[in-house]
């Protein structure tokens, strides 16, 4: 993505503009009379400037001080110097202190809430000096004033000055897209193409299919974007992007066939670049995604090292809840590639997810001895997560000493509150209730969303503790501050269904539902919950049908058809659904289901295993226990 740069000013300035105020009042007053900077009480003023402890508060001030000390503080071996140098080292410091005054001044009329004013100052600086840096604060002022023309006169006259510096044309070309110019943008896009280092065209040719493509006049966009990527679609270093990009913008116009044939040509591009493949995975979210699919694999299977490919479609097929799926390509990737880092992480989430204690651990601890060759920031957030999920572990295997110390690894973060948050399920799981809810109470709100996340925590530790109706209590009074807060009814439906309240429970599911329409574990939970009590069969199974429609593939949402099929008399069909629900998650309260459905039609030893596999796999498992007490099982 194309992105404006930032320039913030200094939080000091205001004070030091309040200390400059009466000697530029007076040095205004001269320069508006003569123009004159040449005056030495100036240059002693400005002696001073350099030296001062404010000189950092205007941007380029530093650089300017810098070069006019080296001129005057430069090595005298001769008596006597030239007077064409000695005219030159005066007209820079001329130059240099009506620069430094013009900055000062712009940025005080900024200052006293004058941007349009500032901007000119600051403008004009920029064209006498010729420094990016003026040119750049030019700009984000008139951002930050709202006045995209202004912003776009400054990139351009910018542009005009450094004519093969590709920043002032991508962010002139980002200011003239927001202010719906497209069809104008033809020649900076033309230009920034040209004059980016063939190193860094494919990644450009991304962010212009990406930029164009949300564009609100997208045959405009498309127009621009096929003259200008046309050069690029023949050379084999650029050719995938262009492609790709061009497929991606013909996509937004509504243009599927044509869309269809540019991701091919981009596929078979050569050399192979992830941004084909990268477009295949996105294209799965949209109607064609069969097509996608089937382009996706073939590229896979042609170009297996494309790691960045295969961990976007790792992502994707993990956000679709294709949990099996989504493992077999980390682990192709963890095998091929085990140098890379991410690819455990997601992998040991997955693995903790499904109760694979053992494995989750190991890829974890493997993500974190390679985890230095990320970027800081990705490092830092991957770190968080691994030792997270390794105090989650420990907790599990109720080595709660050992899960104190991997939180305690953690160091400054923004996810005070999750690390607080397992600290505090760490003291609930030692009986000490109060002092965890004490801990989350006290933990300080980062974030708008933590409020509610506190809430929600306490809520679970009061479960979690079995103290079911003081949990719902909380949750029913959060409900009265925020009736329509869907997250804090579908958590309070869960509590209601726990203590019998099955009317209040669908009242809130449907309330969630009426709220948000395409809530899939509203739809499951409700249409669950009316099987189990085997009661509104064929209204239940419509629920959990709309459910599995917005989340295909989804194990429990499998397990809740097969639990309804059952209850309708259809055993062949519940067997078939909860087999292909454990073949995606291996889940204790999944077992349990088909455990019963097999004891039902007579398979007793297959039963048999599978519910042993659940008690393994989740020993206190309510589903589990109620199964076994209901069949009259002892394992």
């Amino acid at each position: 993505m194309i992105l404006l740069p930032i320039f913030r000013p200094l939080a000091t300035a205001q004070k030091a503009f309040v200390h400059f105020w009466p000697w530029t009042r007076s040095a205004a007053r001269s320069f508006r009379a003569n123009q004159s900077w040449h005056a030495p009480q100036m240059a002693t003023d400005h002696a001073h400037l350099r030296c001062s402890r404010w000189a950092w508060i205007v941007p380029l001030a530093l650089t300017l001080c810098t070069l006019g000390n080296q001129a005057t503080a430069a090595p005298q071996t001769k008596t006597t110097q030239s007077a064409t140098t000695s005219n030159t080292a005066a007209d820079n410091s001329a130059l240099e202190a009506e620069l430094v005054y013009m900055v000062l001044l712009g940025e005080m009329q900024i200052q006293a809430g004058h941007p349009g004013a500032g901007y000119s100052l600051i403008l004009e600086a920029a064209r006498k000096s010729d420094h990016p840096e003026l040119y750049r604060r030019a700009v984000n002022i008139a951002v930050q004033s709202r006045s995209g023309d202004a912003a776009l006169a400054a990139t351009k006259a910018w542009a005009s000055a450094h004519k093969r510096s590709p920043e002032p044309l991508r962010i002139a070309l980002q200011i003239m897209l927001n202010l719906n110019q497209i069809e104008g943008s033809q020649h900076q896009l033309d230009q920034l193409l040209d004059i980016t280092p063939e190193a860094e065209r494919s990644s450009l040719l991304d962010a212009i299919g990406q930029t164009y493509a949300r564009t609100s006049d997208h045959s405009a966009a498309l127009r621009v974007a096929t003259q200008s990527l046309l050069k690029w679609q023949h050379p084999p270093s650029t050719a995938g992007s262009a492609w790709a990009a061009l497929s991606r913008i013909q996509l937004a116009a509504g243009l599927t066939k044509q869309a269809r044939e540019s991701l091919d040509n981009s596929l078979n591009a050569t050399p192979s670049t992830p941004a084909p493949g990268l477009l295949a995975v996105e294209w799965l979210n949209t109607a064609v995604e069969p097509i996608a699919h089937e382009r996706l694999q073939r590229y896979l299977d042609a170009h297996p090292n494309l790691h960045t490919v295969r961990l976007a479609y790792a992502r994707h097929l993990l956000g679709a809840s294709q949990w099996a799926e989504s493992e077999k390509q980390l682990l192709t990737l963890s095998t091929h590639q085990p140098q890379l880092a991410e690819p455990w992480l997601m992998l040991g989430a997955l693995q903790l997810q499904s109760q694979r204690l053992a494995d989750a651990q190991a890829s974890l601890k493997r993500y974190l001895d390679l985890s230095s060759s990320l970027e800081p920031e990705q490092r830092e957030r991957g770190d968080t997560q691994a030792y997270l999920s390794l105090a989650q572990i420990a907790e599990q295997q109720k080595q709660f000493e050992e899960a104190r110390q991997w939180l305690d690894r953690i160091g400054v973060t923004e996810d005070l509150l999750r690390i607080q948050l397992r600290r505090a399920s760490l003291l609930n799981r030692e009986g000490k209730l109060q002092e965890a809810i004490e801990l989350i109470r006290a933990t300080p709100e980062q974030k708008a969303t933590d409020a509610r996340a506190k809430l929600l925590a306490e809520a679970q530790l009061l479960k979690d503790a079995k103290q079911t109706a003081a949990a719902f209590k909380l949750l029913n009074q959060a409900i009265e501050q925020a009736p329509d807060d869907a997250d804090v009814l579908y958590e309070q439906a869960m509590l209601a269904e726990k203590l019998g309240r099955f009317a209040e429970m669908e009242r809130s599911l449907r309330r969630v539902i009426e709220i948000e329409p395409n809530n899939a574990h509203a739809h499951n939970a409700l249409g669950y919950s009316l099987a189990d009590r085997n009661e509104r069969l064929p209204q239940a199974k419509e629920l959990i049908e709309k459910a599995l429609g917005l989340l295909p593939n989804d194990p429990f949402i499998l397990d809740s058809l097969g639990w309804v099929e059952f209850r309708l008399g259809n055993t062949a069909e519940a067997v078939r659904l909860l087999r292909n629900a454990m073949q995606l998650r291996a889940d204790a309260e999944i077992a349990a289901h088909l455990g019963e459905v097999l004891w039902f039609m007579g398979e007793r030893e297959e039963a048999l295993r599978i519910l042993r596999q659940a008690h393994t796999l989740q020993p206190d498992s309510e589903t589990l226990q109620s199964t076994l007490q209901r069949l009259g099982i002892r394992l």
